[in-house]
This record gives C-alpha cells, sequence and structure tokens, in this order.
C-alpha cells in the first residue's frame, strides 16, 4: 500500500489551535488530481497542498486543493506550504523561496519575528480591480443595515489569483453582526457573473469584510471573509489570498505605504494574526502577506 507523508500546520497562528488549518502532503509527484481532490475532501479544511517536487533554484511545484476543486492560488496554503519546506524538509537557513503555483511563480521569504520566530511572508502577484458595487446591495448580501458600510470608502471586487468583494464595515459591532444567507450568497454571485458557473475566471468570488475597530489593540483591522463551496456557505478564520487583496485595496484608497497587522477568526474561535507589508509606485504593487506558523501534527497517509 503507497504511502504519502504529511503535516498539519496552523497558519497567521500566534500559537497551535489558532490561525487557519492546512495539510501539506510533500512527494506527491506520483499522486493524480483526482485522488487529491478526494484527500481534500477527506481533510476538509479550507485548502489542502501537495508537493510535486522541485528544488531552491527553479522553484517547488505545488497543487492547491479546496474540498470543491482546485485552485490557482491562495495565501495561507502558500505561506503554510513555504514555511513546512523550509523548516520540514530542507532544514536549512534558506531566506527564500519559489513556489510554482497555477496562478505563477510566487516568492516566499523568511524573516525573523520580534521574539525569533521564524515569519514567512510571500509576495503576490499584480492586483486586478474589477467590478464596483453599491452599498445597499451588498448590504442585502450580508443582511446588515447599509449604514453599517462605510460610505467614504468604494465597494469592489479585487483579485490577485483568487477574487474578494472588498467592504468597509463602519465598526466592531456591525462587522460582528454580518450573516450571510447560502442562497442569496449564490444568487447574487450569480447574477452579477461572479459564480463558478458563469465567471471567466471559473471561480466563485468571495466577500471580505474590514473595519478599523479591533479585538486586540495591536492589530489595525479586523476581518471577515466569507465564501460558497458546493452551495455552502462557509467563514474562514485567515485568508491570505484576500489580505493581499485588501493590501491592494488599501494602498490604492487610503495610502500608498502600508505596514499593517490585521485579526480574523475571532468570531470563529480560531483568532489569526496576518502581517500585511506594501507600497504602491509607479503603479506597481508590491503586496507581501505574512504570518506565524505552528506545526501541529505529522502522519502517513494510505493511498
Amino acid at each position: 500500500m503507497a504511502k504519502l507523508d504529511f503535516f498539519i500546520v496552523d497558519v497567521f497562528a500566534e500559537k497551535k489551535y489558532s490561525g487557519n488549518q492546512l495539510a501539506v502532503f510533500p512527494g506527491a509527484q506520483n499522486v493524480d488530481d483526482t485522488t487529491m481532490l478526494q484527500i481534500a475532501k477527506e481533510i476538509n479544511f479550507a485548502e489542502s497542498t501537495f508537493i510535486l517536487g522541485g528544488d531552491e533554484k527553479k522553484g517547488f511545484e505545488v497543487k492547491i486543493f479546496t474540498p470543491e476543486s482546485e485552485i490557482p492560488f491562495a495565501g495561507h496554503p502558500t505561506v503554510g506550504t513555504s514555511f513546512v519546506i523550509k523548516e520540514l524538509l530542507l532544514k536549512n537557513n534558506t531566506n527564500h523561496l519559489l513556489l510554482n503555483l497555477k496562478v505563477g511563480q510566487v516568492k516566499a521569504e523568511f524573516l525573523n519575528s520580534e521574539e525569533g520566530k521564524i515569519l514567512p511572508f510571500i509576495t503576490q502577484v499584480q492586483p486586478k480591480f474589477n467590478k464596483s458595487f453599491e452599498r445597499k446591495e451588498i448590504a442585502a448580501l450580508l443582511n446588515i443595515d447599509e449604514k453599517m458600510i462605510d460610505d467614504r470608502l468604494p465597494v469592489c471586487e479585487i483579485s490577485t489569483g483568487l477574487p474578494f468583494v472588498i467592504v468597509p464595515i463602519k465598526s466592531l459591532e456591525s462587522i460582528k453582526m454580518i450573516k450571510p444567507n447560502a442562497d442569496s450568497f449564490v444568487k447574487f454571485m450569480k447574477a452579477k457573473g461572479l459564480y463558478k458557473t458563469n465567471n471567466p475566471s471559473g471561480l466563485t468570488t468571495s466577500v471580505f469584510c474590514f473595519t478599523p475597530e479591533t479585538y486586540e489593540d495591536q492589530n489595525d483591522f479586523n476581518s471577515r471573509m466569507f465564501c460558497v463551496e458546493d452551495e455552502i456557505l462557509k467563514e474562514d478564520a485567515a485568508t491570505g489570498s484576500a489580505n493581499g487583496c485588501f493590501l491592494a485595496y488599501f494602498l490604492k484608497y487610503i495610502n500608498p505605504t502600508a505596514s499593517l497587522k490585521m485579526e480574523q477568526g475571532h468570531e470563529m474561535g480560531r483568532p489569526s494574526r496576518l502581517h500585511l507589508e506594501g507600497q504602491l509606485a509607479d503603479n506597481r504593487y508590491e503586496i507581501k502577506v505574512g504570518g506565524k506558523c505552528q506545526i501541529v501534527a505529522k502522519g502517513e497517509w494510505f493511498v
């Protein structure tokens, strides 16, 4: 019986059992896509990753699967996989890696945190600013009062590989009240051409809400992310791709330079912290998203 090693990692986590869960399968070059999807369904985390070989010079080939399908990019799987490669596979002092994803090649860098722990960052591809939306229709989608959405900032869709509608919310109390309905969510995305069946990208757009009010004083913004997979509405504890899109939004509409700490997952009981570093210059975006990772488990998977 064939076996695969795997690791369970909490990503964007200050300590174990927080942040976003990730399963990483190294040595998966002989596993076909159908089996990868079946494994991702069995694990049932937001994403699982499969490393198909590679090296430090040319980059490591990585596939990312949700329980629904393969996706071209996602933030926490890329950060967590780069951490596993450096700390558990290479076990060396390298300060950067290249990951070859469906979206293209993504650079991972490793910095030291204030506590001396490894802090992996990824640099996301250039953002695409797509559709804009009225506050009224987004408020209906989120089941909140229109007045809870900040009218000083736009509501728009942005993608750095995965698309998100970025929504500015006035207060922490308001963001806690958000309760989307799965049927309404799917209906809205289909009507706007943002569902996997009618979106040119083949992906369903998700929604990322943020507010400058936070649970923890050291953080700059609180956030929540909602998506639909297999017609089921889900919330994510820490979303690197969405935070990358938010960083592009921040650089364009708020300040062309940024060094931010984002919190997410508090409403789910899995508090997360994401570090964002970026700048906008000469119409080029530098978008870096990072955070701590915690190794939770390792084991063998029977294929």
